[in-house]
């Protein structure tokens, strides 16, 4: 294995040139990448409150990063920098466990795209019909089966124009979406800087006002309200993985990317709190907080600042689609390339633009299965998707755990603290949560449990299949070996190539990039 570029994605040997390609996603960018790959914004958290109380809710925006955001970040972060190559946690499961696992990985992943990416445009069309009444999904319908669930009307073709556009901004490559994710990032965040300082005014000067009561809604123990609404706010925190699957686009990765989560934790936790307890000071559903849902920030802005403020954070919410949406088709993207490039997708998939180094059809064909989901009513579907996220999120720890017996001493820019206390500790942490979730959706809502159990499964069935008629045994890609060093006398090329004699040949030196 050689590290070489073709412009039409081969190389003379017959293998794919993947990995090898211009790092242009410097720090700023790639904070706004991440902040829209996990949040985008405070929208959604409303039914945290409606879940689990004004209180409890709180008390979860905190404690989630510590058991589970934090945990995951520091994971990806040891990861991220030590691995840094194009497809991020589809090699981290390579290298530690092999192509089968790293195909399951790859393929369920982007499985969990079309049911994940999928929402945003209909969102901002959701959010333009507050507006625009005619344009909400059932008017002007052309088509329809299912009992309306699968239509084409209106409200779809909005969304196939919403994608349009920003199909074509990531064709343009990873700087261009992640200048724009660092605009956008402003763009939503300000809304909610005007609700925050209104609230706090609020609450200055009305001492008598407890944003905090009730602490969890009637009829509820603690431990009840906890476990209702510890989903909601962890699928808020969920993501930090997502633009590893970008890390050769990455401007020094080994430095910038750990640096970025680090700003980004932060961040997205103050944008969650701050806000949340503005809206709770407004006395929207002060009486009835189980009433609290979807959009209800902006009639908490409208109580305190008036309709201005209600429309400025509307008009958030839409822009914080945009970005939501870029962001994860072009981490998304990436994953059909990697799998077309170990040849287990078709080929093409894996070819990139001359002029912008950017896997063109595997967007096309992205958003191609987007535009099908948004002609769904697909609120189960959904729900499936945090089943074929947590499946994927179990990988990645278990990846980490063998790379870390495996390969001791593995060139680690960042390391978890604590040696295997601490690497144990963090991997602990997010899987209990996430078992504790899948069994509370197996119990709550099995038909969607189920659905994402069985698209898991089909990844790894699928397996045989694309490796004997697809693969048919070609080689697996050509990739940025010089910025991997899994330690003294360790060949990472034929590591990537699964032949695990990893004493036959020399180490690739290891480059800082």
């Amino acid at each position: 294995m050689t590290t070489a570029e073709g412009v039409d994605g081969t190389t003379t040997g017959g293998a794919i040139a993947l990995g090898v390609l211009k790092r242009q996603v410097t720090l700023i960018p790639l904070v706004g990448l991440i902040y829209f790959s996990v949040s985008g914004g405070p929208y959604g958290l409303e039914n945290a409150i409606s879940s689990s109380g004004p209180g409890m809710a709180m008390v979860l925006i905190i404690v989630v990063p510590i058991i589970f955001a934090i945990p995951c970040a520091l994971m990806n972060a040891e990861l991220g920098s030590a691995i840094p190559l194009e497809g991020g946690y589809y090699y981290w499961v390579k290298v530690a466990l092999g192509s089968f696992w790293a195909f399951v990985e790859g393929l369920s992943s982007w499985f969990t795209s079309f049911l994940d990416t999928a929402l945003y445009p209909v969102l901002f069309v959701d959010y333009l019909a507050t507006w625009f009444p005619g344009v909400a999904r059932g008017q002007h319908v052309a088509f329809s089966a299912f009992n309306g669930n699968f239509s084409l009307d209106l409200h779809w073709v909005i969304t196939l124009a919403f994608m349009i556009p920003l199909a074509y901004l990531n064709a343009r490559g990873a700087k261009v979406v992640g200048e724009t994710s660092t605009v956008l990032t402003v763009v939503i965040l300000a809304p909610f800087v005007v609700l925050t300082g209104l609230g706090m005014w609020k609450l200055l000067t009305e001492p008598a006002i407890n944003p905090l009561h009730p602490f969890v809604l009637h009829g509820q123990s603690t431990f009840s309200a906890f476990s209702a609404g510890l989903a909601v706010v962890i699928w808020n925190y969920v993501g930090f993985d997502s633009i590893t699957t970008a890390s050769a686009e990455i401007d020094r990765p080994k430095r910038n990317y750990p640096l970025a989560l680090a700003i980004c934790i932060p961040l997205i936790v103050v944008s969650y709190l701050l806000p949340m307890l503005a809206s709770l000071a407004s006395g929207l559903h002060h009486h009835d907080p189980s009433l609290w849902t979807d959009g209800d920030f902006a009639l908490a802005g409208q109580l305190l600042g008036g309709p201005w403020l209600k429309g400025f954070i509307i008009a958030g919410a839409m822009f914080a689609q945009i970005g939501l949406f870029s962001s994860l088709l072009m981490s998304g993207s990436r994953i059909p390339a990697v799998l077309a490039a170990d040849r287990y997708l078709p080929t093409a998939l894996a070819r990139t633009s001359p002029r912008y180094g950017t896997p063109v059809l595997a967007i096309v064909v992205s958003c191609i299965m987007f535009a099908i989901f948004c002609a769904l009513d697909f609120i189960t579907l959904l729900d499936a998707d945090i089943v074929l996220s947590v499946g994927g999120l179990l990988l990645e720890f278990v990846a980490f755990l063998v790379l870390r017996a495996k390969y001791p001493q593995m060139d680690r820019p960042f390391r978890v603290p604590g040696g295997w206390f601490g690497a144990i500790l963090i991997t602990l942490l997010p899987v209990a949560v996430a078992t504790a979730m899948l069994w509370s959706t197996l119990q709550n809502e099995a038909g969607a449990f189920w659905i994402g159990a069985i698209g898991f499964a089909l990844a790894a069935l699928l397996y045989l299949p694309a490796n004997r008629w697809i693969k048919a045994g070609g080689p697996d890609a050509v990739v940025d070996i010089g910025t991997v060093d899994l330690g003294p006398g360790v060949d990472v090329a034929m590591v990537l190539e699964n032949r695990h004699d990893d004493r036959v040949r020399p180490t690739t030196a290891n480059t800082e990039v």
